[in-house]
């Protein structure tokens, strides 16, 4: 089964069902990520709602958010302050490694437990995340999300590596969007550099140890475990 969604418009979108998580499987159609959803045609909107997803989480800061959809699903959690400036002069140039994942924890514990509990809280139906590129907030996310229900180190650093080179091809593709992409060379070193970074984080970081310690019940825990692997 291909995790891959070809969403008319979507841009490195794709579900996590199939997954391995502990001794399970992370079950299709209860999460996705993806990059913003801003260029999804009708079709494409359309294709999002009959995979299921009755929530859209969007990460990006209020700047980034000029365009949007305006849709009762959506909700808006931001995981980091671009306005605090000391956190932008060490890391504004260095936000595309999970290098600064460990500081944005201890800088925004409300504000990304916050994704989580919402996640949690959500009704019945699919939940997408999504940033600008679908790869660095989102990664952050999913990569804690994926260590919270058990699944190996190294297939989270695949899911993570897999958005890094499509939103790459992306970009190779689509000039129109003013991003730069990388050489193949350039893209294979940055790639070895972001996992090693993703390794460390994943290997300090406590995830249920933080959450709960940030204001998310047990409850949620579990049923952030249950929307996950639950059949």
């Amino acid at each position: 089964m291909s995790r891959e969604l070809e969403w008319d418009g979507a841009a490195n979108a794709r579900d996590l069902g199939g997954l391995p998580a502990g001794s399970g499987t992370i079950q299709p159609g209860r999460i996705f990520r993806s990059a913003r959803p801003d260029g999804l045609s009708e079709a494409g909107w359309q294709q999002l709602a009959d995979a299921g997803i009755g929530t859209i989480i969007d990460l990006r800061n209020d700047y980034e958010r000029l365009e949007v959809r305006v849709l009762d699903i959506v909700h808006h959690h931001p995981v980091e302050d671009q306005q605090d400036d000391g956190f932008m002069a060490v890391w504004g140039e260095r936000l595309d490694t999970p290098a600064y994942y460990g500081e944005a924890l201890r800088r925004w514990p409300g504000l990304i437990t916050s994704v989580f509990a919402r996640i949690a809280d959500a009704p019945e139906g699919g939940v997408l995340v999504h940033c600008k590129a679908g790869r660095d907030r989102t990664g952050m996310i999913i990569a804690m999300l994926l260590s919270l229900v058990g699944t190996p180190v190294a297939d989270i650093l695949d899911d993570y590596e897999l958005a890094l080179r499509t939103m790459n091809a992306y970009y190779e593709a689509t000039p129109e969007s003013g991003e730069r992409p990388l050489s193949s060379a350039e893209l294979d070193l940055h790639c070895a550099d972001a996992c090693l970074a993703m390794v460390a984080f994943l290997g300090s970081t406590d995830v249920a140890g933080y959450l709960t310690s940030s204001g998310l019940t047990f409850d949620q825990l579990d049923r952030l475990r249950d929307r996950l692997l639950l059949p």
